[in-house]
């Protein structure tokens, strides 16, 4: 009896982790994952963007929702995030979300790569147009150049037309290519390819419901829940050349965190915070460099110069800016070896000033360098060098202080009397010593000059 009873609960053990393991695969298998981007897309976004696909795949959850409030971002950041989303197993939907959210610029390209489009009631989407660098205004009177500013010779004006010949050319090549990009992803999930184009050509903008009725979105919705039970159901194709239909309705929706790595991305790609980097790395190689033997000052321009250039790695950097701000530096350290009235100073500073303004090739705000930010940088930057310099050529032009060398120029004492050579007493040691004239004892003498280990000293007046 009491066998039959043991065997009875192993069976009753062996169903029930068998039953669990199916509850937990069901679980997994209607499983929601919801990451949250809000602010520009850059290098972080796109890393969690991949981790969080990579993870969906490997547990094969339902579906990934990506909860959207952008102003734009980074072209690379977007096509490296596109691409992942073209490729993922899972299905993918952008949810321009909450309330008073958009999906501007870069977030259009990413709601029209997406398997599903969402919107909630309050938002809007669009303005998708590419934003290039250096571009001049036309015909505004007084800027030289155009062609309403007066007394321009026509070798200018034709110098202006080729360059802005040029510059339109470049604009024109970057709006094709972002207009077949967008027309691309458009044909691929069967969205409107008319209005995608024009959001790029003319920054076209469209409310939630313009766009539900346009086809340019799939959903509107009031939070995560009701998207999910309108998704219910519905087909989804192109998965990753697969054709799935969703299975939403009492799916485990779960929120998912930001790890360390984003965190550390986030802050460090900051272009304050690179910029920031690059100058404490520069001025803190430059103090230990001056003053040899101090250490802590080389280590943490080390670490500070291989951060800053890891963040200028993943932002748009200009080359050009960054070759002013090394002119810089060069200036102020000549206006610290070779005064030169404040002429190598000053220019120091001007190149040091336009080099951080043009150092990323963006003219996305949330990727360029507050100006408040350059001027004090560039102003404590120019004090420090200058300061430093000057302070370790003084010490280096005050000679040796320790050693033999070291006695030039200090004072001694004469222990007994003499005429041409005899003894005297400095830095706590007995020296021989010659003079010029003769020497009476506890005279007091000053050395001026070394020959082997025979001091040449003179009375102190």
């Amino acid at each position: 009896m009491i066998r039959f009873w043991r065997w009875h609960t192993f069976v009753r053990l062996l169903l029930g982790a068998g039953f669990l393991v199916l509850g937990s695969s069901q679980l997994a298998a209607n499983e929601v994952r919801v990451l949250t981007i809000e602010g520009a897309i850059g290098p972080a976004t796109s890393h969690h963007i991949s981790k969080a696909l990579e993870k969906a795949a490997d547990d094969n959850v339902e579906l990934v929702v990506i909860r959207l409030d952008t102003p734009g971002g980074l072209v690379d950041s977007l096509r490296a995030i596109v691409q992942d989303v073209l490729s993922s197993p899972v299905p993918v939907c952008t949810y321009v979300a909450p309330n008073g959210a958009r999906a501007a610029s870069a977030g259009t390209y990413l709601s029209y790569a997406s398997h599903i489009s969402a919107m909630c009631p309050v938002s809007n989407i669009g303005s998708s147009t590419p934003v290039t660098m250096g571009s001049t205004p036309n015909n505004v009177p007084g800027i030289p150049g155009t062609p309403d500013s007066p007394n321009e010779s026509d070798e200018a004006d034709d110098a202006q037309e080729s360059d802005e010949s040029d510059a339109n050319a470049m604009d024109r090549k970057i709006l094709e290519d972002s207009v077949a990009y967008i027309k691309s992803l458009a044909e691929l999930r069967g969205r409107n390819v008319e209005w995608a184009e024009k959001t790029v050509r003319e920054a076209a903008n469209l409310t939630a419901s313009e766009a539900l009725a346009l086809n340019v979105t799939d959903y509107i919705a009031q939070d995560v829940q009701d998207l999910l039970e309108q998704i219910h159901g519905s087909t989804v194709e192109n998965v990753n050349g697969n054709t799935v239909v969703m299975d939403t309705a009492d799916a485990l929706v779960v929120e998912i965190e930001t790890d360390w790595i984003y965190e550390f991305l986030k802050i460090i790609t900051n272009p304050n915070v690179a910029y920031l980097l690059l100058i404490v790395g520069i001025n803190a190689i430059i103090i230990e460099l001056y003053n040899p033997g101090l250490g802590g000052a080389g280590i943490l321009g080390i670490i500070c110069l291989v951060l800053g250039a890891y963040a200028l790695h993943l932002l748009p950097l200009n080359y050009a800016g960054l070759a002013l701000l090394v002119v810089g530096v060069i200036l102020f350290i000549a206006e610290a070896i070779t005064p030169s009235y404040g002429i190598f100073g000053l220019g120091g500073i001007v190149s040091f000033i336009a080099g951080s303004l043009l150092l990323y090739d963006t003219d996305i705000p949330a990727f360029q360098i507050s100006f408040a930010v350059v001027a004090a940088i560039s102003t404590v930057t120019a004090l420090l060098l200058i300061f430093v310099i000057r302070t370790a050529l003084k010490q280096r032009k005050k000679g040796p202080v320790s050693g033999i060398d070291g006695l030039i120029g200090k004072e001694a004492r004469v222990l007994a009397d003499f005429t041409d050579e005899g003894r005297v007493f400095a830095e706590g040691e007995t020296w021989t010593a010659t003079a010029d004239v003769p020497l009476a004892r506890n005279d007091r003498v000053v050395v001026r000059d070394i020959n082997g280990l025979t001091l040449k000293v003179e009375r102190i007046t």
